[in-house]
């Protein structure tokens, strides 16, 4: 199973809304991404 997934579009879709705010659930760093959340990234970065 080595589909492309992306990281954002895969939280939002599998973690409850109180696991998408506990730190131990966040992940920095580098991970595959979607156009879209490419995009806002990178927005938010600038």
């Amino acid at each position: 199973m080595n589909e492309f997934a992306c990281g954002d579009c895969w939280r939002r879709e599998n973690l409850t809304f109180k696991q998408l705010l506990d730190p131990a659930h966040i992940r920095r760093g580098q991970r595959q991404l979607c156009d879209e959340h490419r995009a806002k990234r990178e927005e938010l970065a600038a």
